[in-house]
């Protein structure tokens, strides 16, 4: 393992971009289709997107999730807020935790994102905190060498990312008025081209700020972006 390229590249990480440029390649190179760091929901929690640190996961995923309001019943969270090894979900066979019509809704919503199953890690961090990297797509079930693999890789990315937060920079001063109100309506779930009627401004402008956004913030995604603009108090 330790002669692994993978394993060996993790040492030239300097940066979340280059961190998510890493766990994309590893979640593809273990055919998932994305993956997300998550600090595990709480009980009372009903937004999964405030607690997302990276994803790669499509724009507007994790938005539809909450709409759906399928984070409370969530089989794989309430699992992992007791267990400290993997979790591996097949997540198109009915979750007996949800009421029928919700689970009628979580089976659409995972058909609709070709996710078939979602592998979660859970991770600690030197402050006692709790998080988890989670893999999804539509592939068979981990083998047991491969939850392993995974295992190692992912404490060590996030002992990378841990590292990584240590002082973080002052990012409200970065962003400029235009752009943390493009970022705002981002967060309300609008498009570029709603944002632009809002704001009275041209798409093309707004899609230049909310880009503008991303790279400050070093963010690969909209959905990224509005988490971790969550987890600053950016926006609220």
């Amino acid at each position: 393992m330790s002669d692994n390229p993978l394993l060996q590249s993790m040492d030239s990480i300097r940066s979340e971009i280059e961190l998510v440029i890493f766990l994309k390649r590893l979640s593809r190179h273990f055919d998932f289709a994305g993956f997300m760091l998550v600090n595990i929901p709480v009980v009372t929690d009903e937004s999964l997107i405030a607690r997302i640190e990276l994803s790669d996961l499509p724009d507007g995923i994790v938005e539809a999730y909450d709409e759906l309001g399928l984070l409370k019943n969530s089989q794989i969270f309430q699992m992992l807020r007791r267990s400290t090894v993997p979790v591996t979900l097949d997540t198109l066979t009915p979750n007996e935790l949800r009421p029928s019509d919700e689970a009628e809704a979580a089976t659409r919503f995972f058909e609709k994102y070709n996710i078939t199953i979602a592998a979660f890690f859970p991770v600690h961090g030197a402050g006692g905190a709790r998080a988890a990297f989670g893999f999804l797509g539509d592939r068979n079930q981990l083998s047991h060498a491969e939850l392993g693999e995974l295992g190692v890789f992912t404490a060590h990315a996030y002992n990378i990312y841990s590292n990584l937060k240590d002082g973080p920079p002052d990012y409200e001063a970065v962003l400029t008025v235009r752009e943390l109100e493009a970022l705002h309506w981002v967060a309300n779930g609008k498009t570029s081209s709603e944002i632009a009627s809002i704001l009275s401004l041209s798409e093309h402008t707004v899609n230049t700020y909310i880009n503008n956004a991303i790279r400050k913030l070093d963010c690969v995604n909209r959905t990224q972006l509005v988490a971790k603009a969550l987890r600053l108090h950016l926006i609220s």
